[in-house]
């Protein structure tokens, strides 16, 4: 997983490059809110994302 920060009207996101799921070998960009951080990420973590609505609400490291 690669990380990049930015803002948007001054609200801080990371955009999270991921392997797909549903794609073997594909990585898809994957925009997630602070808020919605428990703290900052870092390449080559693991997270569990929940998704509403096409928006992520959450993302929690995996334990495992």
């Amino acid at each position: 997983m690669a990380v990049r920060p930015f803002e948007i009207h001054g609200d801080l996101y990371y955009e999270l490059h991921v392997a797909d799921p549903e794609q073997a070998g594909r990585v898809v960009g994957v925009r997630v809110p602070r808020h919605a951080m428990e703290s900052e990420p870092r390449a080559g973590e693991r997270y569990v994302l929940t998704f509403l609505m096409g928006q992520v609400t959450g993302a929690k490291r995996a334990t495992s």
